[in-house]
């Protein structure tokens, strides 16, 4: 039962044991025990304890601490770590008793007073030097543990430990405050021995004694705070905090900058003063408060009126320049202007007073012009720059006249900047003067006096140098060719002379006794194998200009074995249409000259009609009213006596074909008939498309087509055709003609004659003659037709007679009349 109850309850019945573990009993709670014994009989007296026992663990002495380790020593301590006990005895630790034992000594010394309830201990008045031992004990309740595991012997002697600084991690990227607000810097340091601190502003040391500004004492080792009250906007700048120990310097800044309103913007100045309008000018301030100008406001005063206030210009200026107008000429004003960051408007920057005027007048005229570089259309008129009076000359304007006119006339329609002008459209012959003005803010000035008269005419002066080449050398002459001078001196070249030079002296002779025209001379007199430099200079009316000069040129018949090339328009060949004109031209070099041959193969050149012109290394063939016998390979054949080279390309003469061959007309009919016909001997270089057939009568002149195809397209082809459609009776006559690309070719020779009509055959005898009537000198005959008339009708009969004994037929009819019916008389007999 619990000490507080009266009442027991049971926690074991009917086992048969001495002992019984009680179970479920509430920690440090006081309970009463008893027991008793029965048998079958029943159950005997209580045996019944005296005492109460508290419900608690057994309690005794902790294990030993573990885990010891020495940290940081220095001379004077050192600092001791460990973990709790393993068991802590069934009694909480109460604290730790540290203990120290110095080399060469047996006693072990308590170093605390007091248990220490954490696990780190510093401990300190070591001696500097000295070697110690560690050890630690815990203790509970039930008492102290043994010793922990003792460490190795420790020096007490200060580690070497260069210093470090690093400011808080929101001070990394620097730091910004409003003015007024509190500058607090904070850093941790570390060193050994611990370094001395020094805090500075912009390098100049933080001294303490501004009441505004201190250096706060650290919360704690290893930290420091600068910390300035009521911070201003000179405060800003970078700050430095500096730690220094025997083993070197460490240093950590921070950008501090004090937000505050900009200063007053500075210089402001007026420029362009006039009588309506002023632009005003000025510099951002010197200091811009730590924050950005967004913006300047600009204002104006009436300052004749004391009781006028300032009214804005313009609230919204991101540039420190403005042009103010509307203004009113003759008062004086004053101005002022803001600059704003994002913390408010500063003081403003008031200007000296100013009065609206123009501060300038017209200029003064330009001295007399000169005029240079006349020409026959054009003069250049110069002048001076004269006198601005107040305002920059904007520019010029300047007039011409006709020295027998009194008209002056303006010659640019708009201000000339510069102090010269090139005047043109002046007539030839003409003499002109000239005047000018300038202008500026105020206005045009006087005119300048008028310049010297120019007659408007074309200067000559010597011609430029003329452009010369060697074009060729041989064993005892030079061949020189030039272009003219690119500048003729304003007159016409009159001629050219040519000069020589032997190198290695210095002397120049001339090869020409009079100026020459053509642009080109054969210089002689010279030595094969000598160098040479050669000079050409131009003549006009104003003299000899100076001289073009070659290359050194060395005197020697060069060689050089052929070449030929065609034109790259014929090298893939050439197609024509006969009567157009073959033209091949080449191009031959090499020296000496070479001899140039046209051949073409398989055929022989018609030279009444080949042209062959050679001209300096051109060779052009031209065969005029091409003809189809003109195809063929034509080949140009250059030779001298370095080598021989050739160059071909092939002609294609394209003509109608020629006329067909061999029209004949068989299987006549009354209404048609056969044609037959052989192939042109020559189809004209292009295959045959078409034969076209025509029909005339053969008493007419007209032909007519026989195949109704359109003649660009006719329908027939072959050798062969079937004629239709004649007309019974009607005696034709017929050709053909061939057709390829190139056209339609001459027809075939007509063919003979051919009647359209069906074939008429001999016709069958008559019956045999019956004698009618007879008497002594005549006999009458009659007969029937012929059962078959052959196809035409009878046309008459031919009586024949035969004396008797005799073997030979007489013919009876009188010459070559008929007998036209089927009845005759033979006299006579």
């Amino acid at each position: 039962r619990e000490a507080g109850r009266r009442t027991y309850i049971p926690v074991m019945s009917g086992e048969n044991k001495l002992s019984w573990q009680v179970k479920d009993l509430i920690p440090n709670c006081e309970y009463y025990f008893r027991v008793k014994a029965v048998n079958k009989i029943g159950g005997g007296d209580y045996l019944e304890l005296r005492n109460p026992i508290i419900a608690e663990d057994p309690k005794q002495p902790p294990d030993p601490p573990v885990d010891l380790e020495v940290h940081n020593p220095t001379s004077k301590s050192v600092t001791l770590t460990w973990k709790p006990p393993l068991f802590d005895g069934g009694s909480k630790i109460m604290g730790y008793i540290i203990e120290k034992l110095a080399k060469g000594k047996e006693r072990w010394e308590r170093c605390n007073d007091y248990l220490v309830p954490l696990l780190t201990y510093p401990v300190k008045g070591l001696e500097e030097g000295k070697e110690y031992q560690f050890r630690v004990r815990a203790e509970n309740a039930a008492g102290i543990s043994e010793p922990s595991r003792i460490t190795p012997f420790v020096k007490a002697v200060d580690p070497i430990e260069a210093p470090k600084v690093f400011l808080a991690a929101n001070l990394q990227s620097g730091l910004e405050v409003k003015r007024g607000d509190e500058i607090i810097l904070e850093a941790h340091i570390s060193g050994s021995p611990y370094p001395s601190i020094t805090w500075l502003r912009n390098d100049e040391i933080v001294r303490p004694e501004d009441i505004k500004k201190r250096v706060t004492a650290p919360k704690k080792k290893g930290e420091s705070v600068l910390s300035i009250r009521d911070s201003i906007r000179a405060d800003h700048g970078t700050f430095t905090i500096k730690v220094e120990n025997d083993h070197g310097v460490a240093k950590a800044s921070c950008e501090v900058n004090v937000l505050d309103t900009p200063g007053p913007p500075v210089n402001f100045v007026f420029e362009d003063t006039r009588k309506d309008s002023v632009i005003c000018k000025w510099e951002p301030p010197l200091d811009d408060g730590g924050s950005e100008i967004l913006n300047y406001v600009l204002e104006k005063k009436d300052n004749t009126k004391a009781e006028m206030g300032w009214v804005t210009v313009s609230a919204t200026l991101r540039q420190c320049k403005f042009h103010v107008t509307k203004l009113i000429e003759g008062k004086e004003y004053l101005f002022r202007v803001f600059a704003e960051n994002r913390v408010g408007a500063g003081p403003p920057c008031v200007s000296k007073p100013m009065t609206a005027k123009d501060p300038f007048s017209p200029p003064d005229a330009p001295n007399k012009p000169d005029v240079e570089d006349v020409t026959s259309n054009s003069m250049l008129v110069k002048w001076n720059e004269p006198k601005d009076n107040g305002s920059p000359i904007i520019g010029y304007w300047i007039e011409k006249r006709e020295i027998n006119s009194t008209h002056w006339a303006r010659v640019n329609r708009s201000l000339v900047s510069a102090l010269e002008v090139k005047v043109e459209g002046l007539l030839e012959g003409l003499t002109y003067i000239f005047r000018v003005c300038a202008e500026n803010a105020a206005g045009p000035g006087k005119f300048s006096p008028p310049s010297d008269p120019k007659t408007a005419r074309d200067p000559i002066m010597p011609p430029g140098p003329p452009i010369p080449r060697v074009a060729d050398t041989s064993a005892t002459s030079i061949e020189l060719e030039w272009e003219p001078p690119v500048y003729n001196g304003g007159g016409d070249i009159t001629g050219y002379h040519v000069y020589k030079q032997l190198m290695g002296v210095n002397e120049w002779s001339r090869c020409t006794e009079k100026p020459i025209k053509v642009r080109q001379y054969t210089v002689t007199e010279v030595r094969e194998g000598a160098d040479y430099k050669l000079r050409v200079t131009a003549l006009n009316a104003a003299g000899e200009g100076p001289p073009g000069e070659t290359e050194p040129t060395t005197v020697a018949e060069p060689k050089e074995p052929p070449t030929v090339e065609l034109d790259v328009s014929v090298k893939a060949g050439i197609q024509i249409m006969a009567g157009q004109t073959i033209k091949i031209p080449a191009i031959v070099t090499g020296r000496p000259t070479p001899t140039i041959a046209w051949t073409v193969e398989d055929g022989e050149l018609d030279k009444d009609r080949v042209v062959i012109e050679n001209v300096g290394t051109k060779s052009e063939l031209t065969i005029k009213n091409a003809l189809r016998k003109d195809h063929g390979r034509y080949v140009i054949t250059a030779t001298n006596s370095s080598g021989s080279k050739s160059a071909g390309t092939r002609v294609e003469v394209f003509d109608r074909p020629s006329p067909p061959r061999n029209l004949a007309v068989s299987d006549i009919k009354a209404e048609s008939c056969y044609l037959t016909w052989d192939a042109p001997l020559d189809n004209g270089g292009s295959e045959i498309t078409h034969y076209i057939i025509e029909k005339r009568d053969a008493r007419g002149v007209y032909w007519a087509r026989v195949n109704r195809a359109p003649v660009t397209k006719p329908s027939v082809k072959g050798l062969q055709h079937n004629v239709l459609r004649l007309i019974e009776g009607v005696e034709y006559q017929f050709r053909v003609m061939a057709e390829n690309l190139a056209g339609i070719g001459p027809p075939s020779e007509p063919s003979d004659p051919a009647l359209a009509a069906d074939p008429i055959f001999v016709p069958g005898p008559p019956s045999c003659p019956e004698v009618k009537d007879k008497t002594k000198s005549s006999v009458a005959l009659a007969w029937k037709p012929p059962q078959k008339d052959g196809g035409s009708p009878i046309k008459g009969y031919i009586v024949e007679m035969q004396d008797e004994g005799s073997t030979d037929w007489k013919k009876v009819n009188e010459g070559d009349k008929l007998f036209p019916t089927c009845e005759c008389v033979i006299p006579n007999l």
